[in-house]
């Protein structure tokens, strides 16, 4: 079993059925690939500008999340793609989400205005993908919603 964890940035602020049609897609696409995970859409004002950003996360066979992250790379509805960490698990985390999904306002949640600063603790790269703050953060809704 294979996991990653990114970040990207929204070209623009994405409206609710743009946001229901990457869900859509993505649970019918990662349900016949064998890929689980969860994308959070993070929104807000920072200062005097208005930032809008993604974190995934994907887990399944190495080939189909690779592939699947080669793919969401080039999609032209968002840039900055940064791979945070990749590596095998053990276990699944998001095992019974095709896609789970979170929706946030940055205002609402201190700590992500860290991650919009690209804090270096923060997203730190080291050690096994499972200690990771941001991996952490990510499964915190699965642990909530699940």
């Amino acid at each position: 079993m294979y996991s990653l964890i990114y970040t990207s940035i929204a070209k623009e602020v994405m409206q609710p059925a743009a946001l229901k049609e990457i869900l859509r897609y993505s649970r019918t696409w990662n349900k016949d690939h064998n890929v689980t995970g969860c994308l959070a859409y993070i929104e807000g004002m920072m200062g005097d500008r208005h930032y809008c950003r993604f974190i995934q996360v994907l887990e399944g066979p190495e080939n189909e999340v690779t592939d699947l992250f080669g793919n969401i790379q080039k999609d032209s509805r968002h840039c900055a793609v940064t791979l945070i960490k990749k590596g095998a698990i053990e276990k699944r985390y998001f095992d019974t989400w095709e896609m789970g999904f979170e929706k946030m306002k940055l205002e609402d949640n201190p700590i992500l205005q860290s991650f919009f600063k690209l804090d270096p603790q923060l997203i730190a790269v080291h050690g096994n993908i499972t200690n990771n703050m941001l991996m952490d953060f990510m499964r915190s809704f699965y642990n909530y919603l699940g």
